[in-house]
């Protein structure tokens, strides 16, 4: 059975894998069979340890599974497939951490001392429960549960092995202490780390991309800048926030813990976005590559890529997901203006205006498949779309990468 991206995966999965195989993918976020693929093409051979339940053997299947019934919706490399090395190893230390399934009775949460003592709003015994219910009551994107499931735990792991303390007995002064952890992490000589800090650092820092499940696994592969400590404190905040508000927690020991993030020593003033950008040599040879390319659909779509990427700012994610019913026109001041509006988190509208020379390029590429001119087509087509008989279908995660 031949399927496309938009069938839901309800009923696309159904009689071919369990039910709750295809509950605990819903639950999390793969709706259709489209988000499906995206969270693997995301998330690689270690995509299905987001997913609750799901194990290796399953989550080949799954992929053999849009091999054969989705060949339209992208390509199936062999990096989606876990490898030998995913699966699970001893231990080499006893004081390593590793991916959290389960916590000691004594660690999870069950009679922390910051325990609500009224009704609460979850259906949670102990704090793994209740991260779970907050991952699915605030995280249905899929790269958004990524981030959040990483700071949770590692925040869960620092406040079990570091601070030998239950998620829900934690407190203000613990609070506080995380963020002085996650600066000094990385940053400072063993014999000093040793006087303020229970474990060594090498039982938090390990190499890039280790396996998910190998003992060389560790939640942090150096120190973190600014803006990743910033992200790993806001996660955490709102999960605690989540906790409180919902009767799990009786208060929120981040309440009383300023946010602000301290620039180190050496860290000087964030750099200016240029640095971040590509030189003018750089873009230089960019565009030589894309002149010397033949004119055709390929070509036309790396101009609209590069038009979105360059000069309107869009993310990844962004121009995967973009549809021509985004492009639209409004009225500012008092002139009619061609923008692109992106809804982004929380639902927030961000417009972006569309120079004329961007949408005729847009406009171009359209052609090339067939289409009229954006304002013509329905809606919800792709912006971004694969190539030959893929061209109906929306332009995947990886396929963007490899453009």
């Amino acid at each position: 059975m031949v399927t496309d991206g938009q069938t839901p995966l309800k009923i696309a999965l159904a009689g071919s894998f369990d039910e709750s195989v295809i509950d605990a993918l819903v639950t999390f976020g793969d709706k259709s069979v489209e988000e499906l693929y995206e969270h693997i093409a995301y998330g690689k051979g270690t995509w299905y340890h987001t997913v609750p339940g799901l194990s290796r053997k399953t989550a080949v299947r799954l992929i053999d599974w849009l091999k054969e019934n989705a060949p339209t919706i992208g390509e199936i490399t062999p990096e989606f497939y876990p490898s030998e090395e995913m699966l699970p190893a001893e231990p080499s230390h006893a004081t390593t951490p590793s991916p959290l399934k389960s916590l000691p009775e004594s660690l999870s949460g069950k009679f922390g001392t910051n325990r609500g003592t009224g009704s609460t709003l979850l259906e949670a015994d102990n704090d793994l429960e209740a991260v779970h219910s907050w991952l699915k009551a605030r995280a249905a994107n899929p790269n958004t549960r990524a981030q959040y499931e990483k700071e949770a735990e590692r925040f869960l792991l620092w406040s079990t092995m570091e601070r030998q303390k239950a998620l829900s007995s934690v407190g203000t002064d613990d609070a506080a202490l995380y963020y002085r952890w996650l600066e000094a992490l990385g940053r400072t000589d063993e014999t000093c780390w040793a006087q303020s800090w229970r474990l060594p650092q090498t039982a938090w820092i390990g190499q890039k991309n280790a396996p998910r499940l190998s003992s060389t696994w560790r939640p942090f592969n150096g120190p973190l800048s600014p803006a990743s400590r910033k992200a790993a404190t806001t996660a955490v905040r709102l999960l605690f926030t989540f906790l409180a508000k919902t009767g799990y927690l009786k208060s929120n020991p981040f309440d009383q813990v300023s946010s602000k993030i301290r620039l180190l020593p050496g860290e000087g003033a964030p750099k200016a976005f240029a640095d971040r950008s590509l030189s003018a040599r750089q873009w230089e040879e960019i565009s030589e590559h894309l002149e010397a390319m033949p004119e055709g659909p390929a070509k036309a779509r790396l101009r609209v890529i590069l038009s979105f990427g360059k000069g309107l700012g869009m993310r990844a994610s962004e121009m995967i997901g973009a549809k021509t019913g985004w492009i639209t026109t409004r009225r500012i001041g008092d002139k009619d203006i061609t923008v692109i509006e992106i809804v982004g988190k929380g639902d927030k509208i961000r417009r972006l205006p569309v120079p004329e020379q961007t949408e005729e390029t847009i406009n171009a590429y359209l052609a090339t498949r067939g289409l009229p001119r954006h304002a013509l087509c329905p809606v919800d087509t792709p912006i971004l779309a694969g190539l030959g008989k893929r061209k109906k279908t929306g332009l995947s995660r990886s396929g963007l990468y490899k453009t």
